[in-house]
């Protein structure tokens, strides 16, 4: 909205970070349909469609989109959910609830908590996420995504940098995909995700790693995004209070690596996730001892003082907890060379992108 200062609504943000606790409205002046006024209320995370089977027992199989019918509805699910568990789903396919008369989806997609819209794709040949808008949200200072996928169409009065409500329409859901096999009719669906950005200067990374690459999207390329199991959180939002700093910290740890840096952009910009014993110390920080979980998100930063030797690397793993790893084979973070634990490929990549400055 642009008559609405982004801070302001920060402001109000702060004052309700968890749980289902009302909250004072702000008006504003614009009559377009994008939004009227900004309000938060109910749910941290609201359902971004109608569909609501979640919450009801056995209700998976009308909630999630299979990938097809012969598999379960657990391939529609976060997670190790595809290629028999080797694939990672970084979000969760919804089901629609509606057609029209030739059969094409008609729910209306919804911003599942108020924030900011901060890219939008209506090019469908520029992404496997077809028609795609992320919004940004602040949860006690957590910038948090929301992420709506293979829309059928986005709403024409949306632009980025809009202020939404929660529950303001975004668009209709859809089966927009520039896949060869594209996504048929029967699978119409919602991709939804919510997560965490890992760096803000992935356009500057993007061009050093990809050189003929082309990136049409910004920092809000999927490649910087790491999602976590949106149906799980919705079940707790909407249940009662929901603290997503402890969501996080709660998070399983796949391995335990140091980092010979000072600092770096997630530090800046997810310092809750900092535990310090010492935070009064005026010795200089030499490293800092980082926990990912399987999906490579670092849940928990604990500074180290002490002179620690790097031998020439950026990082070095610590520690594995194979049980993690055995539950996550989709993960391709790490693996067992002789007796020590390195990062592959992927690993490697993901942890050059997360200390990009």
């Amino acid at each position: 909205m642009r008559s609405v200062s982004w801070l302001v609504l920060v402001a109000v943000f702060s004052a309700v970070s968890c749980g289902n606790i009302s909250a004072p409205e702000v008006v504003a002046s614009d009559k377009s349909s994008v939004q009227k006024k900004v309000v938060l209320a109910g749910p941290v995370f609201q359902f971004p469609t109608a569909n609501r089977e979640l919450l009801n027992d056995g209700g998976e199989t009308n909630f999630f989109t299979a990938t097809n019918p012969e598999r379960p509805w657990t391939s529609g699910a976060f997670g190790c959910v595809r290629n028999s568990g080797t694939r990672l789903h970084e979000g969760i396919d919804i089901k629609c609830l509606k057609r029209d008369d030739d059969g094409e989806p008609i729910d209306p997609v919804m911003a599942s908590r108020s924030g900011k819209v901060v890219h939008i794709n209506r090019n469908i040949s520029a992404s496997n996420y077809g028609k795609y808008v992320v919004l940004i949200h602040e949860l006690g200072d957590l910038p948090i995504y929301t992420l709506y996928a293979h829309l059928r169409s986005v709403d024409e009065a949306l632009n980025v940098d809009d202020l939404v409500n929660a529950g303001t329409p975004l668009g209709l859901l859809g089966r927009t995909s520039n896949t060869g096999e594209g996504i048929s009719r029967e699978r119409a669906h919602l991709h939804f995700e919510i997560g965490v950005q890992v760096n803000t200067k992935f356009n500057q990374w993007f061009d050093r790693w990809y050189k003929d690459g082309n990136n049409f999207h910004g920092d809000w390329n999927g490649m910087n995004l790491l999602g976590l199991d949106a149906a799980e959180i919705l079940k707790r939002a909407n249940a009662g209070p929901f603290d997503i700093l402890k969501h996080l910290k709660s998070e399983s740890v796949l391995c335990r690596l140091i980092i010979f840096r000072e600092d770096f952009d997630w530090l800046k910009r997810f310092p809750q996730l900092v535990d310090d014993d010492d935070p009064e110390s005026e010795e200089m920080i030499q490293a800092w001892e980082v926990d990912l979980n399987f999906n490579g998100i670092p849940v928990r930063m604990v500074p180290v003082r002490i002179e620690v030797r790097s031998g020439g690397s950026k990082y070095r793993i610590q520690q594995v907890d194979e049980k993690v790893l055995k539950k996550h084979p989709c993960s391709g973070l790490v693996f067992r060379k002789g007796q020590q634990w390195v990062f592959t490929g992927k690993g490697q990549r993901a942890m050059d992108l997360l200390l990009y400055r």
